[in-house]
């Protein structure tokens, strides 16, 4: 199993409901925060690749809605690799409370791509090499 990445977000007002609930599609917003801020942490810097015509892409993905969290809540949100591809990867999160309740989990396809092209392209070699190591994987 490789290594895991979190991330705490607290919860304000602008991120639920008028019930004071998380509103739904603020849960891959804060997947996505903990998925940037992964890169960052390999030293990887998107604006960088960005400027190289090239990027990473949500290709697909799966989610499950397990409980609420409310207005003021701190949460952890975690993402872990679980396979590496030539031009993708998936990555495993949760958002969770601050007991360790898993409040919501998705899986989620990463690819990588041209940017002018919309083609996918094969992941650089230093990229795949940071991202196998932080799993401790040798294999992509």
């Amino acid at each position: 199993m490789s290594k895991e990445f979190t991330i705490q977000i607290r919860v304000y007002y602008e991120d639920t409901d008028a019930g004071g609930i998380v509103y739904h599609a603020n849960y891959l917003k804060f997947c996505e925060r903990a998925r940037s801020d992964f890169i960052r942490e390999l030293g990887l810097s998107q604006s960088d690749l960005m400027a190289r015509g090239e990027g990473f892409v949500v290709a697909s993905l799966q989610a499950k809605f397990r409980k609420p969290a409310k207005l003021e809540d701190l949460l952890t949100v975690s993402c872990r690799i679980s396979r590496i591809r030539k031009v993708a990867l998936t990555f495993e999160q949760e958002v969770r409370a601050q007991d360790g309740t898993i409040l919501f989990a998705m899986s989620c396809d990463i690819g990588y791509i041209n940017l002018i092209s919309g083609r996918p392209q094969p992941l650089p070699q230093d990229t795949a090499a940071k991202l196998m190591a932080f799993c401790g994987s040798d294999e992509a």
